[in-house]
């Protein structure tokens, strides 16, 4: 990838950063951090001094955002919802405070994950999502189905980088059509989202089943295995799945063909599972290259309805963090990336590696 379109020199307690944002990607070069990221696919590479070296943090602030601008206004009620959000009137991030927080943030940002109960409850998302790609910045989303329309999805065609769809049992339907809608609207990367549970075992076998048979789900990216956070109202209701039905679950995917992947709280038993599935026995290296385990405040960032920061969203309102008001913050790298309380935390979770895996600080299921 060539070095092309806006350029930016950062210095960072005595390191230069050069940043190149262009029309197709976005670069960042320096010593010890660097990563080129291609926003037409999502690719991202990233490396320190070396091609073989792996940065433990990036100094120069995160790559992705998950930036929630709606709480409430669900109608779907899920009994593990780890946000506790409800079918209440929606609680939204009004516009010019999302200019606000994402106007802060060092051009390194590459993807904002909007989070969203439906795609009708706060009346700004489109406008949020035409003012991240201003700003050369990809926006991304979740979403049940619920009140999405063939016209919502040709909007949201041309926007976003990629779009999950998150399946419910009883709800089904709502989410392969919205799977159909989005991918004939001209979205490339339409994802199926899961969450995994002792409970939910068997429904996550029955939508793989459906995944491989209903045509509606034909033009599928790929399928998303959540962890089961012990959170809001899944806490002492739900069990995380055991490693050998685990990996019996993605034995299904490579029979069958499928692409799969996992969010960071699955890494370290996606790792497990390459462990004792002798099917991984010669890519296991490979593999691990691309299994990216918790990288909060690391890598990501999470910022609330209100516009404070947490170190992930399954670390707010836990008694052992506290947030950063970036509504107080002037500067980025002082008053946020090197704020006393962010610092740490990511030494906290740095600590917890093992073989290159970061453990969760915050849950020990996870």
């Amino acid at each position: 990838m060539g070095m092309q379109g806006t350029k930016h020199v950062y210095e960072i307690n005595g390191e230069r950063f050069l940043v190149a944002d262009g029309e197709r990607s976005k670069h960042v070069r320096s010593e010890s951090y660097n990563f080129d990221f291609d926003k037409a696919t999502g690719t991202h590479m990233r490396w320190g001094a070396t091609f073989e070296d792996d940065p433990d943090y990036s100094p120069i602030g995160p790559e992705i955002l998950d930036l929630e601008i709606t709480v409430d206004g669900c109608p779907n009620n899920c009994d593990f919802c780890y946000k506790g959000n409800t079918n209440g009137p929606p609680i939204n991030m009004p516009y010019e405070r999302f200019v606000r927080v994402v106007d802060l943030f060092p051009l390194t940002l590459t993807q904002i994950a909007f989070g969203i109960t439906t795609v009708k409850a706060n009346p700004d998302f489109i406008r949020m999502m035409k003012y991240a790609r201003d700003k050369g910045i990809i926006p991304n989303f979740t979403l049940s189905g619920v009140e999405l329309t063939e016209e919502i999805a040709q909007e949201v065609a041309g926007l976003v980088g990629s779009v999950a769809v998150s399946i419910y049992e009883g709800k089904e339907e709502t989410g392969y059509e919205a799977v159909r809608m989005l991918s004939e609207a001209g979205i490339k990367q339409v994802n199926l989202q899961l969450v995994v549970s002792e409970q939910t075992y068997d429904f996550v076998n029955r939508v793989l089943a459906a995944v491989e048979s209903d045509k509606r789900l034909r033009e599928l990216y790929a399928v998303v295995f959540l962890a089961m956070k012990p959170k809001g109202r899944a806490k002492g209701n739900f069990d995380p799945l055991n490693v050998p039905e685990y990996s019996r679950i993605v034995d299904f995917c490579m029979n069958k063909g499928l692409v799969y992947g996992f969010d960071s709280c699955s890494a370290p038993r996606f790792e497990k599972i390459m462990e004792i599935n002798s099917r991984f026995e010669k890519k296991r290296r490979a593999l691990k290259m691309f299994s990216e385990s918790c990288e909060s405040s690391l890598f990501s960032a999470y910022v609330n309805v209100k516009g404070e920061w947490w170190n992930c969203s399954f670390c707010e309102g836990e008694e052992s963090v506290q947030p950063v008001d970036l509504l107080e913050a002037k500067e980025f790298f002082k008053d946020v990336w090197y704020h006393p309380r962010i610092i740490a935390f990511r030494e906290r979770l740095l600590a917890t590696t093992v073989d290159g895996c970061r453990k969760c600080p915050i849950f020990e299921d996870i």
